[in-house]
């Protein structure tokens, strides 16, 4: 997997803004296709 870079410092997987998680999964937000980043959430954060 390349880099990850992460902002969340509440994540479990954020090590100094990059993510450590062993995979990703991402989703969009409601039924609509998504065109922005704020149309898709991280399923793989866990608060810390």
């Amino acid at each position: 997997m390349g880099e990850i870079h992460c902002r969340v410092e509440e994540c479990v997987h954020n090590a100094s803004k990059m993510c450590k998680a062993t995979a990703i999964n991402v989703k969009s937000r409601g039924t609509k296709t998504p065109k922005t980043t704020d149309e898709t959430a991280c399923e793989t954060f866990k608060s810390r």
